[in-house]
C-alpha cells in the first residue's frame, strides 16, 4: 500500500478500534449494573417488564419468557430494566415496586452498585491469570506518558518502542533506562517505532535528585512492565489488593480539593480508552474494572436519580414511617436532574479545556 494511503488509513484505524473498544467496555459496565438491578427484582417477586440492551427506540425483540420481554436498542452503551410500578403513586400494581417494602426496594436499587463493584473484583482478580502481573523488569516501550513531561514535549506516546539512542541500539528496557538515567541534561536523539513507522525524536532528561543525593535523568514517561501469567490464587490475591487500593484513590479524589484535576467526561474517557487500546489487553482490562469502580461510587452518589438518590429518598421514607408524596418525589428528580446538568456542562468545560491545552488525545 502506498505511503500516504498508510498514513490515512492507520488514524482512522485507530479511531475505529478505540471507539469500538470504548463501546464495547461501556456497554457491558452498564450492562453488568442494571443485571443486578434485575436479578434483585426477581428474586423480591417484582415484576419486570423488559431487560433490554441499548438504548433508543425498541430494534429487536428477541424473546419473552414469562412476563419479562427481552429486547435489543441501537445505541449499544448499556441498557435498561423497566420495572412494573417503578412510579410514586403506583402502590397498587400487582408485584410492582412501589408494592413492596422499603428495605426490599432499597436492595433492589442497591444492587447495581454492588455488581458493578463485584465485576471490577472479578477483573482484577482474573488479570494476573488471563493476562500477567508485572514481573519488576520492563520493557524498552512507553506505557504511560506524564503530563507536562518532557516525554510529553518531544512527543512520546503510550506504545512507542524506543529502539536507539544517540545511535546505539536498545534492546532492553534496562538499557533505555540506564542511558536516560546517566544524561541528566544532555541532549538526546531518540529513534522510535510507532506502528510500523520509525520516528526521530530529540529530548533532554531533566535533572532529579533521588533518596540517596544520586542526580539523574528523566524525560517523564513509565516504561511498560514485563508480565507474567500467574496462578489463580495469586491472581485474586493481587486483585484483591489492588481493588482496595484503586477504590481508596477514586474516593481521595472525589472528595479531594485537586477533585477537578482527577475528574473527566466523556472526553477524559475516550482519551484514556484510546491509551489502554495501545497498552494492549493488560491496559483495556485494567481500564474496564476502574471505569466499573467508578461507575458504582458515582452512582451511590446522594443525588435523586442516581441509585444513591433514590436509597436517600427511601431512607427519608423509612424514618417518617409513611411514604413520600409523588409530588415531592418528582420534585427531588427535578432537582437531581438539575444538579446532574450542570454537573455534566462543567465536566465537559474541563474536558474541552484540557483538550484545548493539548492533555487530551496527545
Amino acid at each position: 500500500m502506498p505511503e500516504y494511503l498508510l498514513a490515512i488509513a492507520q488514524p482512522v484505524t485507530n479511531i475505529l478500534v478505540t471507539a469500538g473498544t470504548l463501546i464495547i467496555i461501556l456497554g457491558v459496565l452498564i450492562f453488568f449494573h442494571e443485571a443486578g438491578h434485575f436479578a434483585a427484582a426477581k428474586i423480591f417477586g417484582i415484576r419486570v417488564e423488559e431487560f433490554a440492551f441499548g438504548f433508543g427506540p425498541k430494534l429487536i425483540r428477541l424473546f419473552k419468557r414469562r412476563e419479562t420481554e427481552y429486547t435489543i436498542h441501537p445505541i449499544p452503551l448499556g441498557g435498561f430494566v423497566k420495572l412494573a410500578g417503578m412510579e410514586p403513586g403506583q402502590e397498587n400494581v400487582p408485584n410492582g415496586f412501589q408494592s413492596k417494602p422499603v428495605r426490599q426496594r432499597a436492595l433492589v436499587i442497591l444492587a447495581g452498585p454492588l455488581m458493578s463493584l463485584a465485576l471490577a473484583y472479578m477483573i482484577f482478580s482474573v488479570l494476573g491469570f488471563v493476562v500477567g502481573m508485572p514481573t519488576g523488569d520492563i520493557l524498552n516501550k512507553v506505557d504511560l506518558v506524564a503530563p507536562d513531561s518532557e516525554a510529553e514535549r518531544i512527543g512520546l506516546k503510550t506504545g512507542d518502542m524506543i529502539i536507539a539512542i544517540n545511535g546505539e541500539k536498545i534492546d532492553s528496557g534496562q538499557e533505555m533506562i540506564k542511558l536516560i538515567h546517566s544524561s541528566p541534561g544532555k541532549t538526546l536523539v531518540l529513534v522510535i517505532k510507532r506502528d510500523e513507522e520509525k520516528l526521530t525524536l530529540v529530548g533532554t532528561p531533566k535533572p532529579e535528585k533521588e533518596k540517596g543525593g544520586r542526580i539523574v535523568g528523566r524525560l517523564g514517561f513509565i516504561p511498560a512492565p514485563v508480565l507474567r501469567r500467574v496462578g489463580l490464587r495469586e491472581s485474586i490475591s493481587n486483585g484483591t489488593i489492588t481493588t482496595i487500593a484503586f477504590l481508596g484513590s477514586i474516593l481521595t479524589s472525589l472528595f479531594s480539593r485537586e477533585v477537578t484535576e482527577n475528574i473527566g467526561g466523556p472526553l477524559a474517557i475516550a482519551d484514556a480508552a484510546q491509551t489502554s487500546v495501545k497498552r494492549g489487553l493488560h491496559g483495556v482490562l485494567q481500564l474496564a474494572a476502574i471505569l466499573s469502580l467508578s461507575l458504582a461510587i458515582l452512582n451511590l452518589l446522594p443525588i435523586p436519580v442516581l441509585d444513591g438518590g433514590h436509597i436517600l429518598l427511601l431512607l427519608a421514607e423509612a424514618l417518617r414511617g409513611r411514604r413520600l408524596s409523588p409530588s415531592t418525589v418528582e420534585m427531588a428528580h427535578r432537582i437531581g436532574f438539575t444538579i446532574i446538568a450542570i454537573l455534566f456542562l462543567f465536566i465537559m468545560y474541563l474536558d474541552l479545556n484540557r483538550l484545548a491545552a493539548n492533555r487530551l488525545f496527545r
